[in-house]
This record gives structure tokens, C-alpha cells and sequence, in this order.
């Protein structure tokens, strides 16, 4: 079942990384506190073992706050780009652990 776990949370990773990267795009609030804040959800979201059941919940929870935070930067073209950067980034580095590198 080790396996089964380690391909759900490097899918899980996945999907999440590209919603991440295709919700990206610009007023409100400090892009990089607000993209940092998404990257620590999806942080602790993803390092919650695969067969919890609250996972999940915890995964939708940081989509929710990503979607939140685009829309208070959306109209910025500045501070949406470096949302974008640091939540690209942030989404590189979640793949790197999830495939253990």
C-alpha cells in the first residue's frame, strides 16, 4: 500500500500544482505574504499522511485561500506576476518532495 500512497500524493501534488499555475495571472494586500501563505497551506496540507481523511479537506482549503488571494491581486499586473513567481516556485519545490528529491 506504500506504493498506492506514494503515487495518490505525487498526483495529489500534481494537480494541485497545475491549478496553482493556471489560477495564477494580479489589488489588494502584499503579493508575497499572501503567496506564501498559500505555499505553507499546501505545505502542511500535502505533508499529511495520504489516508487521512481530513487531507483532502485540508488540500480544498488551500485552493479556497489561492482563489482568495488571486482575487485581491488579479487587477495588479506587479504584484500578480510575483504571486505567480513565488507560488511557480513554491510548486517546484512540492514536487521535489513529493517525488523525495
Amino acid at each position: 500500500h506504500k506504493t498506492k500512497t506514494t503515487i495518490m500524493r505525487r498526483i495529489s501534488l500534481i494537480v494541485l500544482t497545475a491549478f496553482s499555475l493556471s489560477s495564477c495571472g494580479g489589488g489588494g494586500n502584499s503579493a508575497s505574504k499572501l503567496a506564501n501563505e498559500v505555499c505553507d497551506c499546501y505545505s502542511k496540507a500535502n505533508a499529511m499522511d495520504a489516508s487521512d481523511p481530513k487531507r483532502a479537506e485540508a488540500q480544498n482549503a488551500c485552493v479556497t485561500k489561492q482563489g482568495e488571494a488571486w482575487e485581491k491581486l488579479k487587477n495588479d499586473e506587479k504584484k500578480s506576476a510575483e504571486f505567480n513567481t513565488i507560488i511557480g516556485n513554491c510548486s517546484k519545490e512540492l514536487i521535489k518532495k513529493s517525488l523525495g528529491q
